[in-house]
């Protein structure tokens, strides 16, 4: 019996999914729960598992393609099986329950191992005019992704796929982007010094397509806008003892220590705990309060924004928190997160403070009723008395929901955060 291959949803609120790779080509066989394709959501890029086994047929979607959820892209005939007009013709959607056919078995790096079925790097694939293709993308040499060190060397996908095409070591150059991570533009810069860059008429402009993480960024925050009447409450923080304590564990050679985010995260969970309205959403029927307090933290990509969450944050240790943060920052930089770590966020942290911003202001993330965006620790001269005296000063700015809360309670929230920051006890 013929069986179809859909695009699968695996986020509520996905609609669409990109096709980034095949990993077998038409006509081979397949065996079921065997890695079959690579699709890339808004959030994460997720390998899928083949629903039956048998011979690969029909297939209607190419690399690049951005599929709606639901829609058959392939069939797959039993053995001995015969195509049908009954067997590829048109069915009515059915998404795949959220999760089911993700492949946790075969990890991307024991493919590369082996050589087996290389996916495109994330992102790219787009058909950027090439002809549709039902056979999979050979493998290309890797980029450079070693330091001349022999430390790991941060690239994007986009620049390594640039790097690829036009033969640049990534290891010569030097990254612009976070941490020194070499960006597409990096890549570019390199090339136009070998060849003649081309020359855009004057006047012309160019298009650059929305990414589906792009997208869904500029969707959701502009329900946010349009929807949540914001207020806006500001304060300083003397984080001195913070900065004094990650010292101490440095001197102590603690092998994992705690960022400034990571005490800003951990600070909130405690705090959300006495201000239950700034952990809950607003609804047609009312207020709904969230049990649980599971902190976003929010990750800048080169694509857009992601926020992975850090679940029942309140109920973890600082080492813990450190420890789950890590991680997930790490699968979203690699954009493999799953639905389940960037869903379900209650109270959302944005940190801009290791790009120099002094402070800033950020839109909430819905449906949640509040976010907390945090600039820099910089040296500041303050008043302590008739003296004067140079602390590690941080501007944190608190966005709210004025139908969930008012002024005074975001006020106090942020003094409960400014107290236990200016006093840390682990």
């Amino acid at each position: 019996m013929a069986t179809d291959v859909i695009m699968p949803a695996l986020g509520v609120a996905q609609e669409k999914g990109t096709l980034l790779n095949w990993l077998k080509a038409e006509g081979q066989s397949v065996t079921k729960g065997e890695p079959l394709m690579e699709v890339e959501t808004d959030k994460a890029t997720v390998e899928i598992e083949a629903p039956a086994s048998g011979i690969l047929t029909n297939v209607t979607a190419s690399v690049g393609d951005e599929v709606p959820v639901g829609n058959r892209i392939a069939v797959i005939l039993a053995p001995g099986e015969v195509a049908t007009p009954a067997a590829v013709q048109d069915p009515h959607p059915r998404p795949l329950p959220k999760g089911e056919g993700i492949s946790q078995s075969r990890p991307l790096s024991q493919r590369k191992e082996t050589g087996e079925g290389l996916p495109l790097p994330q992102g790219e694939g787009a058909r950027e005019g090439r002809h549709a293709t039902s056979t999979p993308t050979p493998p290309a040499e890797p980029a450079a992704s070693t330091a001349p060190d022999g430390g790991r060397l941060l690239a994007s996908p986009a620049a390594k796929r640039i790097a690829r095409e036009k033969g640049i070591d990534l290891a010569t150059l030097h990254g612009s982007g976070p941490e020194g991570s070499i960006i597409a533009e990096d890549v570019l810069r390199a090339a136009a010094g070998e060849t003649s860059p081309h020359v855009e008429p004057s006047g012309a402009k160019v298009v650059v397509p929305l990414s589906p993480m792009r997208r869904i960024v500029g969707q959701r925050m502009t329900q946010s806008k349009q929807t949540a009447p914001h207020f806006y409450v500001s304060m300083d923080i003397d984080m001195t003892a913070v900065s004094r304590l990650r010292a101490e564990w440095k001197d102590r050679g603690e092998n994992s220590v705690p960022s400034i985010n990571d005490f800003i995260l951990h600070t909130c969970a405690r705090a959300l705990k006495d201000f239950p309205s700034l952990n809950s959403t607003y609804t047609e029927q009312g207020i709904m309060m969230h049990a649980d307090i599971n902190i976003g933290t929010a990750v800048a990509l080169e694509e857009g924004l992601v926020v992975p969450v850090i679940r029942n944050a309140d109920r973890l240790s600082l080492v813990e928190l450190v420890g789950q943060s890590r991680e997930l920052i790490d699968k979203a930089q690699k954009k493999k997160l799953f639905p389940l770590d960037y869903e379900g966020g209650t109270f959302t942290v944005s940190n801009l403070g290791m790009f120099g911003a002094d402070s800033f202001i950020a839109i909430i993330n819905p449906p949640q009723c509040a976010i907390l965006a945090v600039g820099r620790v910089a040296p500041r001269v303050v008043a302590e008395g008739d003296a004067i005296a140079i602390r590690s000063l941080m501007t944190a700015t608190l966005s709210a929901d004025h139908r969930v809360v008012d002024g005074a309670v975001a006020a106090r929230f942020l003094q409960e955060v400014k107290r236990l920051l200016e006093r840390p006890d682990l």
